[in-house]
């Protein structure tokens, strides 16, 4: 009688179905461990991002006008030995604070006489302040329009009469920081002469010079003329009138004759 019992092709199917059967139990619960809960959805935080910052772009500085006005600034303070103002070069420091120049000389003078107007001189040449239309030379701004008080501005207008600045025109504006000769900042603004008073001044010096050398000759001309009499006096000597043609000459004590019809 036959035993019951697997046949080679039976243990092969099994052999197959068990294998199955662990391979697919792996994936199945690596995905249920993958996998949230039921009830307790992934939070997903999103990091803010910050906005870029506008790009500005970098400022070009504007070429400046062209001017033929020149600008002198200089430093004014009392002198110490005199009564008279002294003009310095000027500094200034990294936060713009004006001051002086430190261990520069003096290179010009302001001069406010009790009589005659003020003076400037810079360098080789002095100014001399003239009035405005109204008659003032010296014009004030104080603070707060109280007489006296500072800081205040003076301003004068001025022409060079010699050196450099020869004919030229303009103001002085002196920037007074404090009472007691505390001293400021001085700014002239200078517009040269206009080319026909340059040709005109260039002019008159020859001019004026042939007239110095001509002098002497007119003084001999002027000797050498003929005098009036000085013994007559005008309007006292009567003078014989021409005869007319055709009339007879009339002599002293004869009437004239009467003129034919």
């Amino acid at each position: 009688m036959r035993q019951p019992g697997f046949t080679a092709s039976g243990l092969l199917i099994i052999a197959i179905l068990v294998l199955g059967g662990i391979v697919g139990a792996a994936p199945a619960a690596a995905w249920q461990d993958a996998s949230p809960a039921a009830g307790t959805p992934a939070v997903i935080e999103i990091q803010p991002t910050a906005a870029p910052a506008p790009t500005v772009p970098a400022a070009t500085p504007a070429a400046p006008a062209e001017t033929d006005v020149v600008t002198l600034v200089l430093w004014y303070q009392n002198a110490t030995n005199q009564d008279i103002i002294e003009l310095y070069p000027l500094a200034t420091d990294a936060g713009f604070v004006a001051r002086p120049q430190q261990g520069a000389a003096a290179v010009g003078t302001v001069d406010f006489p009790v009589e005659g107007i003020p003076t400037v001189v810079v360098g080789n040449t002095t100014f001399e302040t003239y009035p405005r239309p109204d008659g003032v030379v010296e014009r004030w701004t104080w603070l707060d329009d109280f007489e006296g008080a500072r800081p205040a501005t003076l301003v004068m207008q001025l022409s060079g009469v010699d050196g450099t600045y020869q004919n030229y025109f303009g103001t002085a504006t002196f920037v007074s920081r404090d009472e007691g000769g505390a001293g400021g900042v001085v700014t002239l603004a200078l517009r040269p002469p206009s080319p026909a008073a340059v040709n005109e001044a260039g002019a008159a010096e020859p001019a004026a010079a042939g007239a110095a050398a001509d002098t002497p000759v007119a003084d001999v001309a002027a000797a050498g003329a003929v005098q009036p009499d000085a013994t007559v006096e005008p309007g006292t000597e009567i003078l014989d009138e021409p005869a007319v043609e055709g009339e007879a000459p009339v002599t002293e004590g004869e009437a004239p004759p009467e003129p034919a019809a």
